[in-house]
């Protein structure tokens, strides 16, 4: 590869420019859910319980992989905020079953929103038909290394944030 004298080194590899965008888009939907007073994991949350309400909290940790402990608190304050309630379960009268609140139901709707418009702008650089072929090509891959569709591997090391930069769990209600 001939470079022109000032010009960094470009990495070919499919897997570095992964990591690179991965990692760039992650921290920028963090960002763009920030003024919501939500981070990445809360989304995934809300998405997860709008798609199985009534799920309990032991189903919810298994579900997205996480420290049944880690996400007691999550959806603790998730109810203090009143975006998500616990009914009695109809299956095991000792559970209790998350729903999404009203609240809840409309800020699921604004982080849809944000994630809808994160998405387009990061991909803005390709057509409709290429974000279609790489979004194929990127479920193939997902798929042939078992990630478990719809959720993301941050919550089965505990590296996803909780916590908003400054609000320290007290997020617009």
């Amino acid at each position: 590869m001939h470079m022109v004298q000032g010009e960094r080194p470009r990495n070919g590899s499919a897997a570095f420019l992964i990591a690179q965008l991965g990692a760039y888009a992650s921290a920028q939907f963090g960002k763009r859910l920030e003024p919501l007073g939500f981070t990445p994991a809360h989304a995934g949350i809300f998405r997860t319980i709008s798609a199985l309400p009534g799920l309990s909290q032991q189903e919810l940790a298994a579900e997205l992989g996480m420290y049944p402990s880690r996400l007691v608190a999550i959806i603790d304050d998730l109810e203090r905020r009143g975006f998500i309630e616990r009914q009695p379960s109809n299956a095991d009268r000792r559970l209790y079953a998350l729903h999404l609140t009203r609240s809840g139901k409309e800020q699921f709707s604004a982080i849809a929103a944000v994630a809808r418009n994160h998405g387009r702008d990061l991909l803005d650089a390709l057509s409709d038909e290429e974000r279609l072929i790489l979004t194929g090509l990127l479920e193939r891959v997902a798929k042939k290394q078992g990630l478990q569709e719809g959720i993301h591997p941050g919550y089965r090391n505990g590296s996803e944030e909780t916590n908003p930069k400054g609000s320290r769990g007290k997020g617009k209600t």
